[in-house]
């Protein structure tokens, strides 16, 4: 009898350490837009984003779901370039800007938006998916800006972390688009989370099964799924990863493995920056990481002429 209970309490345990694992993932801390404005001027990272013209739109996904977001009309109003910025995991649009700096000096025209669950957008109901609802999200968002502007604008995506695997993860529902830059993108989420429950839960990776089962439970969706680098076999949008040598949060091989899963004929390059910690490419050398995206555009054009 003793051992049954005792049993019961292991299993009960597991289950709960499982279910705030799983919730950890899908319900992280989300950054206001009062703590990251702190946090970009900090870092020297909002530049003139102050005087840059600004339009509120707000765009509605396929299954509901409001996205906010805000569009920076470019210096020339008769540039056809567009792009769109995807943020990453916790933190919100303006976490964006200093891409935005780039791409507005290039002529660009500007969409920055709030993945579901993070920034302005409604949080109570949603969750983070970790880029299966919200690589259908960025399909809505390409949708919406090619209805707007016409279909023969010039239209790229570029993403950070969680917003980088969705930018990848989009690639297999829409190809029509100019170029996808990935800044510090994960391969697999399975492999990801295998690699974060030993180093931030110290936990077995078993655990990721206990906690994507309450997640296939409770959500319907499976963690197991969400695999950029299954995404792009079959990519022929021009793609550019772009890494932290230093990155302990999501390790430079996921990069690798995109890159080694993208197809030979597609345009591709590969950009590791050194010393960089996750997300932190652009605060370690801004000049570097323009003169890449600036390269990299060039090396698009080249192959169009």
């Amino acid at each position: 009898m003793i051992e049954l209970i005792l049993l019961c309490v292991i299993i009960f345990f597991i289950i709960l350490i499982g279910f705030f694992m799983m919730r950890y993932v899908t319900h992280p801390h989300r950054t206001d837009f009062a703590e990251s404005k702190q946090h970009e001027l900090a870092h020297d990272y909002w530049g003139d984003y102050d005087s840059y013209e600004k339009e509120p739109w707000d765009i509605t996904t396929s299954d509901g779901t409001i996205l906010h977001g805000t569009y920076l009309p470019g210096k020339d109003p008769d540039s056809r370039r567009y792009v769109i910025l995807t943020h990453g995991y916790s933190y919100n649009r303006h976490g964006s800007i200093k891409y935005a700096h780039i791409f507005y000096q290039l002529g660009f025209h500007i969409y920055l938006y709030d993945l579901r669950y993070h920034g302005e957008n409604e949080y109570r109901h949603h969750y983070c998916s970790m880029g299966d609802a919200e690589s259908h999200d960025l399909a809505a968002v390409i949708d919406a800006m090619y209805a707007r502007f016409g279909d023969t604008i010039t239209l790229g995506i570029h993403g950070e972390s969680l917003g980088a695997a969705t930018s990848l993860l989009v690639l297999a529902l829409r190809q029509n688009l100019a170029f996808c830059i990935a800044d510090c993108p994960f391969a697999d989420l399975r492999t990801l989370l295998y690699y974060q429950a030993r180093q931030m839960f110290h936990m077995p990776k078993w655990m990721v099964h206990v906690a994507n089962t309450l997640y296939r439970l409770i959500y319907h969706r499976n963690f197991f799924s969400v695999v950029p680098a299954d995404a792009v076999q079959k990519n022929h949008v021009p793609l550019m990863l772009i890494h932290g040598d230093a990155d302990d949060f999501i390790p430079p091989e996921h990069s690798r493995q995109v890159f080694e899963a993208c197809p030979s004929d597609c345009i591709k390059e590969i950009h590791f920056m050194p010393n960089a910690q996750h997300a932190g490419s652009y605060g370690v050398d801004a000049s570097l990481y323009q003169a890449w995206v600036e390269q990299f555009l060039r090396t698009i054009a080249s192959h169009k002429s």
